[in-house]
């Protein structure tokens, strides 16, 4: 009952709120509506002819956003008689766009008012075109220059003022350049937009270079919206329907230029073509800066800037205000009026005492509600607790029905499965996440649980098949529930321990075999110096750079070739050549086997992985053996490095010497599955917490289970004999565990490839 009651005043209050502000609204509407009313006709002058510079008006047009802002606009292009800002101002056109030079034509006292600047950079630049190409305004001495020296140039104007140069000392050929100049080799530099002119001298071939004024700290703005000021003191509301309309039809434009582009053609009937209009459209982007700034964003602070220039360059005397300069949206907005202010406030107050009367009501209620949620509160809590205890257990939890299904499961077992809850209750089977040689052992623990004669063991481990098919190591506890068949269990996921198991187990290994190769190469390395010096020896004493050696074999009557013949016949040469190489081997494992056994605390600096990743690169990148069959060039290598470098502290060379060796493993490892798939290695680096993570990974054969337990043991290799020592990776172990302090990983699966995960402390 009192449920009910409350209930019902709520809905009442809900009622009142709607009357007052459907009041509200009534009091406030405008009877703005463009839909409704018919469509008032304005007038948009370009500065040029129909090209991708003006796409953001068409969209506009073509889209609809105009109409939807109750205008019938008409897009003219330029008339070369005529200037753009003299038609806006003497009324033949209401809106129009121009350069930087309508700061110009306001500072000098017509009435122009700016509503967007669309373009944040000038297109204009410079292009040296014949050769020697120049790079600098101070190479335009003795050449030929063409350009406008009126107004329309006048960003370029300002870099020769800015730099000093005088038109006077250039040899000037002041006009507008045609599409004859362009490819005119008579003609050394060229005024030119960014959008046209390098897009001719590009498909003729054509070498050039541009000379930005930007370089020189002349960042003027590009394209920009204007109008006159009548029509922002007349109308200011259709002005920020226009303005709104054709920033949106920009947005639009940069996001669909192959649609533009069909339009301009079909629609306008650009004298460009279809490539040119393409090529026009990425640097268009480019200076509307769309991903930097909003589209048509203005800063008074670039305009201000861009008025002191006219002032350096005489056209103006002094600096002025040019506040006025600026458009503001807010000219002409609705008011509401005192009476309207008023009328609303009085239905507020009588809203205000209606809801106070309203609340005095309910307080009375407000005790025996809330006594009443009370008791529903307290039979749901133990509910929750109980409910509680198996969802947070902290372990993956679940009860099982006697056909193996799962009643329900926790989040924690859901995670763990890589599935949602509802995927898994009363759809999945306990054996479906059970690995398949494991399958009937536990069905028969299920089948037998509660048998005291034979029973089931309440805690075994097991090969946990996850959704993705990755296998975990899995304990698991069960118990069969009091008074009920079915039977609660509990996982806890051992994999990480018995990864770390392997890890100790492995770097004792390491350590063991660190003090026994030091004390072998020590006691190999004598014997093996008297080797190889006396195989250099013998080869020194039958050379016949030797003056010495053919004097004794005349002493004793015969030539030296004669000796070295015999020699060559029977193999002897070819022997103690052998001699030699084997011996040169044996010096690299004995190197090996030292570096594996000493640390040297000098030498450690901070490096950025990322850095020495590119290093290698560029040294394998040339790298091919003819003998192992592998060329890195044919070798498609992804880079996905973390975007912020972090510094390790480490030994710089012996990194290096790890990652030389773990790509160059990889790149004979893939060489194997070449003829079946491109190779493809990913080099990685990411930020695990308190680590920076370096990975390896390759598409080669990859390798089984047993072998990629050994693939640190010293001396093991799966390389044919000769191609490896087996010292390689585990040296690199050892570097990276014991040198460095950080973890050394291998994931692998056959026929896939592999992934070696190295992770060293961050400083």
């Amino acid at each position: 009952m009192i449920r009910t009651i409350s209930g019902a005043i709520i809905k009442q209050l809900h009622y009142m709120l709607f009357i007052f502000f459907v009041l509200f609204s009534t009091c406030s509407y405008t009877d703005i509506a463009y839909a409704d009313k018919k469509l008032e006709s304005v007038t948009l002058q370009l500065k040029w002819f129909h090209q991708f510079q003006f796409a953001g008006y068409y969209a506009a047009l073509e889209k609809g956003f105009y109409e939807d802002e109750g205008l019938d606009v008409t897009i003219f292009e330029r008339d070369l008689r005529f200037n753009p800002v003299d038609q806006v101002v003497n009324g033949s056109a209401d809106f129009g766009v121009t350069n930087s030079e309508l700061l110009l034509h306001y500072l000098k006292g017509k009435p122009v008012v700016l509503l967007a600047s669309i373009f944040q950079h000038s297109p204009l630049v410079f292009l040296s075109k014949t050769l020697p190409l120049v790079h600098s305004p101070h190479g335009f001495f003795g050449k030929k220059v063409l350009m406008n020296s009126a107004s329309q140039d006048i960003e370029l104007r300002s870099l020769l003022q800015r730099e000093e140069i005088s038109l006077h000392e250039l040899d000037l050929i002041d006009k507008f350049a045609t599409p004859e100049d362009y490819l005119n080799p008579d003609i050394d530099v060229i005024a030119a937009y960014l959008t046209n002119e390098p897009y001719y001298l590009d498909i003729n071939n054509i070498p050039y270079s541009t000379i930005y004024p930007s370089t020189y700290g002349v960042d003027f703005y590009g394209d920009s919206l204007f109008t006159s000021l009548k029509k922002t003191n007349n109308n200011p509301d259709q002005v920020r329907r226009f303005v709104k309309a054709s920033l949106k039809g920009w947005k639009y434009a940069l996001e669909h230029q192959s649609e533009l582009i069909e339009i301009i053609t079909n629609k306008f009937g650009s004298l460009k073509s279809k490539d040119h209009l393409i090529y026009e459209a990425d640097k268009v982007k480019d200076l509307i800066s769309a991903d930097l700034v909003k589209i048509g964003h203005t800063n008074p602070g670039r305009w201000q800037t861009i008025a002191k220039s006219f002032v350096e360059l005489e056209m103006i005397s002094g600096t002025q205000d040019i506040s006025k300069f600026f458009f503001d949206p807010n000219v002409g907005r609705y008011e509401i009026k005192k009476e309207t202010i008023i009328y609303v406030s009085l239905l507020f107050l009588i809203f205000v005492i209606l809801l106070f009367f309203m609340l005095a009501l309910t307080r009375k209620l407000k005790i025996e509600v809330n006594s009443r949620k009370d008791i529903e509160e307290r039979l749901k809590k133990s509910e929750r607790y109980y409910r509680s205890l198996f969802h947070n257990t902290g372990t993956a939890t679940v009860i099982l029905g006697d056909n193996f299904y799962i009643k329900h499961c926790n989040s924690n077992f859901a995670n763990l499965c890589e599935l949602e809850i509802d995927e898994i209750e009363n759809k999945a089977k306990w054996t479906d996440f059970v690995s398949p040689d494991e399958v009937v052992k536990m069905q028969q623990f299920h089948m037998s649980r509660g048998n005291d004669e034979d029973p089931s063991p309440n805690a075994y481990e097991f090969k946990f098949i996850r959704a993705s098919g990755e296998i975990r190591n899995i304990n698991v506890y069960v118990e069969r529930i009091s008074g009920s068949t079915d039977r609660v269990a509990s996982l806890i996921d051992l994999t990480e321990k018995v990864k770390t198991q392997e890890l100790l187990i492995q770097t004792e290994k390491m350590i063991s075999v660190g003090g026994l190769a030091a004390g072998m190469a020590h006691e190999i390395n004598n014997p093996l110096a008297g080797i190889l010096h006396g195989t250099q020896n013998i080869i020194r004493r039958l050379s016949p750079d030797y003056k010495n050696n053919i004097k004794v074999a005349s002493d004793i009557g015969c030539s030296l070739e004669d000796i070295n013949s015999y020699l060559e016949q029977r193999g002897v040469l070819r022997m103690i050549r052998g001699i030699q190489s084997s011996g040169t081997r044996a010096g690299e494992i004995v190197k090996n086997m030292l570096e594996f056994s000493r640390r040297s605390d000098s030498g450690r600096t901070s490096c950025d992985l990322n850095s020495i990743f590119e290093d290698i690169i560029d040294i394998v990148s040339c790298d091919y053996d003819l003998i192992k069959k592998y060329d890195f060039k044919h070798t498609q290598i992804i880079k996905e490095y973390v975007e912020e470098s972090h510094l390790v502290s480490c030994y710089k060379t012996e990194i290096e010497q790890v990652l030389l060796n773990l790509i160059k493993n990889a790149a004979f490892a893939m060489s194997e599955t070449s003829d079946i798939r491109s190779p493809k290695l990913t080099l990685r680096t990411m930020i695990d917490k308190d680590f920076i993570v370096i990975e390896v990974e390759d598409n080669g054969p990859g390798m089984s289970e047993d072998i990629r337990k050994r693939v640190f043991e010293p001396f093991f290799t799966t390389k044919p004999p000769g191609s490896g020592t087996g010292l390689g990776l585990s040296v690199s172990y050892f570097i990276i565990t014991q040198n460095h302090n950080g973890l050394f990983e291998v994931e692998s699966e056959a026929g896939k490839g592999s992934k070696f995960t190295i992770k060293l402390p961050k400083i």
